[in-house]
């Protein structure tokens, strides 16, 4: 009786919390979303404008702006931050003493909350990163900094967004050291930890302190010189980090490593990355449940009015300054500038270029030798007044000179590590030559001085032979002075092939140099080149080389360059390979059989159709028609045509189908005349069917 009783009552209690709920609407946890936008690398491209090449640029600051503001229309709390390289370049060095600085000035027009230092913002001495850091009115952040033990400046910052705590931590690339050691001055004489530890380091420090982290760090995916990159650190803190924004590279990055958004947006704000992150609440604090990235394509925004004009002043001095005339140039330098559609003919031949930047290099340092990189495929000197931007347009960067004392087989050393290590290997039925993908060209220096040859048919390491110095073999133990820039001296000294010790020489900009060199000249500057270099071991003479050149021209064939685009051709076009890939038509061993006499002609029969070099046509008139026997059969809307000298398949079918990859339905068509698709006869009659 009293189990029935009880069983009642616990019936009748669960009723009334059923009924009970059915009133009252299930609690659902609140939902926040929280939006950080990044630019980086803007490399002084305030304005839609490259001063160098006198040229409007698709993409600026200005672009940006526009992005910025309609996001923040969206969201007004979203977060601003940009990951270096900001203050060089594009002209805005040579304001580095306006306070403010103007893209520093513009950043805090635009309101930016954070910005993370890139490795250029020391080239100018550290009295300039220390004034640009006062003039910010953001959160300046560089955790692995290091002065006599301590962090120099912040390595995080926690913003209070909409309620939710967001951890921004900011890391350099460490090889500063590196690139800036002709001056340890520019960098205070800092140290400099890993991407990869800095990381790890802060990551524990935010433990518990922020709802969301997000990494704003100029160092590329891949990293350099043996340190690990922001792939691997994606891939080790994925699980403690919300977002990762990157720069230095000048990539165009838009995955998910590690499950988290990974961002880079080029260059010259060529793009704003965006994450947009979706939080729940969570045990009093905030939870990231989505992370979405995406880059938003400034070339398809308009400039923003407000901003361009606030700028205007700044474009119009750093025109008048690039517009200044400094000397006159005789004769264009480099006609054509490429060899063909993306291969520039300063990287595959000596050149006029080069060799100017290496003349002012070895009579300013008083040195024997001497080597330079092309910054730039597209560099050139056009006849008529040099001016201002020229200097720059060949030299780009604010690099300054070294001379240092080397043996013959230090420089031997320097050659294949500069020059030799640039180039793919030649392969059989390779009929150009490429450039290694990972390698940037900037990397890859000419030498004068010396003559040498280039085999690129030897692996990496015995390339550079038959090396002389005034008309004899370069012997190991010969003593020069090798001028060179500051960037590329801090590379060998850190790969021990050259000494601090044996600098003899410390002078300017090389770019100012090159200005002062042609400023100081009684006549125009003229072209030398003095030809002393030459890429050997690569036999380019497939037998359908010619074809395969027309192709590229033509824009029927590209020739590659790297994912990211900042080394253009990266593979050889290889004939063996593109007939295997049935882009050429194949080759015949076999040469083609001697026509057969012509039967003679059946007077009962119709003639047969006229042979055509357009629409078909009446044969009416026509003395000498022609026979059965070298003229096919027509198909329906189709016509003929008549082979003339230069002539293949592929430029015919350029001419009828608009595309020479069409070749082969005219090939098809024409078997029974045409035994080998590579030699056609002047005067053959070949079937062009409608496609």
């Amino acid at each position: 009786m009293r189990k029935s009783v009880t069983k009642r009552l616990l019936t009748l209690a669960l009723a009334v919390v059923m009924i009970a709920s059915l009133a009252i609407p299930a609690y659902a946890a609140e939902s926040k979303t929280i939006t950080i936008l990044q630019t980086s690398d803007l490399h002084g491209m305030v304005n839609p404008f490259d001063y160098a090449s006198n040229k409007e640029n698709s993409t600026s600051l200005a672009h940006a702006a526009a992005i910025i503001r309609e996001e923040r229309e969206k969201d007004p709390d979203l977060l601003l931050i940009d990951t270096g390289d900001t203050t060089q370049a594009n002209y805005i060095q040579e304001f580095l003493a306006d306070e403010p600085n103007p893209i520093i000035d513009a950043m805090n027009y635009l309101d930016y909350d954070a910005w993370t230092l890139g490795n250029h913002e020391f080239n100018f001495g550290f009295n300039y990163v220390t004034k640009e850091i006062k003039e910010f009115e953001g959160v300046t952040l560089g955790g692995n900094f290091y002065k006599d033990g301590k962090r120099w400046i912040d390595a995080y910052h926690i913003f209070e967004v909409d309620g939710v705590k967001v951890a921004v931590f900011g890391i350099d690339a460490p090889h500063i050291p590196q690139w800036e050691k002709s001056d340890p001055t520019h960098y205070d004489n800092m140290t400099f930890t890993t991407p990869m530890e800095e990381t790890g380091r802060i990551l524990d420090e935010l433990e518990g302190k922020a709802d969301v982290i997000i990494g704003s760090v100029h160092y590329g995916l891949e990293g350099e010189y043996g340190v690990e990159g922001m792939e691997a650190v994606a891939e080790k803190y994925g699980d403690r980090i919300d977002a990762l924004f990157i720069g230095h590279a000048h990539s165009k990055v838009e995955e998910t490593i590690g499950g988290i958004p990974v961002l880079e947006p080029g260059s010259n704000a060529q793009y704003v990355g965006k994450v947009t992150l979706t939080l729940t609440e969570k045990d009093g604090g905030w939870e990231v449940e989505k992370a979405e990235g995406v880059l938003l394509d400034c070339a398809e925004a308009t400039p923003d009015p407000d901003f361009t004009a606030r700028y205007k002043e700044l474009h119009e001095k750093s025109l008048a300054l690039a517009s200044k005339e400094v000397g006159t140039v005789g004769k264009t330098f480099l006609d054509p500038i490429e060899f063909l559609p993306g291969i520039p003919v300063a990287i595959i031949e000596d050149n006029p270029i080069t060799d100017l930047v290496n003349k002012v290099q070895m009579e300013k340092a008083d040195a024997d030798v001497s080597l330079a990189a092309l910054f730039d495929s597209t560099s050139n000197l056009q006849e008529g007044p040099f001016l201002h931007r020229d200097s720059v347009k060949i030299y780009k960067y604010d690099n300054t000179l070294y001379g240092v004392k080397i043996t013959g087989a230090q420089l031997k050393a320097i050659m294949e590590r500069q020059a030799g290590g640039f180039f793919n290997q030649y392969q059989p039925g390779d009929v150009t030559i490429s450039f290694r993908p990972d390698v940037r060209m900037y990397n890859y220096d000419e030498f004068a001085g010396v003559n040498y040859e280039i085999d690129i048919s030897k692996p990496e390491g015995s390339r550079i032979q038959n090396v002389t110095y005034k008309g004899s073999p370069l012997s190991d133990t010969e003593e020069l002075v090798l001028a060179l820039n500051n960037y590329r001296y801090g590379g060998l000294v850190s790969a021990g092939l050259i000494s601090e010790s044996d600098v003899v020489y410390e002078g300017g900009a090389v770019r100012d140099m090159i200005t002062e060199y042609v400023a100081a000249l009684d006549g125009p500057l003229m072209p030398e080149c003095d030809n002393n270099w030459k890429i050997v071991g690569a036999d380019l003479d497939d037998p359908q080389k010619d074809l395969i050149y027309e192709m590229v021209r033509s824009g029927e064939l590209a020739v590659p360059a790297s994912e990211d685009g900042r080394t253009p051709n990266v593979a050889a076009l290889n004939g063996p390979a593109l007939r295997a890939e049935g882009v050429l038509p194949a080759l015949d061993a076999e040469p083609a059989p001697d026509p057969e006499p012509a039967p003679a002609p059946d007077e009962t029969e119709a003639p047969p159709v006229q042979e055509q070099t357009g629409p078909a046509e009446s044969n009416e008139g026509n003395e000498k028609p022609a026979t059965d026997s070298n003229v096919p059969t027509v198909p329906a809307g189709g016509t003929t045509y008549t082979v003339k000298s230069g002539d293949c398949l592929w430029s015919i079918a350029q001419q009828f189908y608009g595309t020479g990859r069409e070749w082969n339905l005219i090939y098809q068509a024409n078997k029974n005349v045409v035994k080998n698709a590579n030699e056609l006869q002047i005067g053959m009659v070949l079937v062009i069917p409608a496609k």
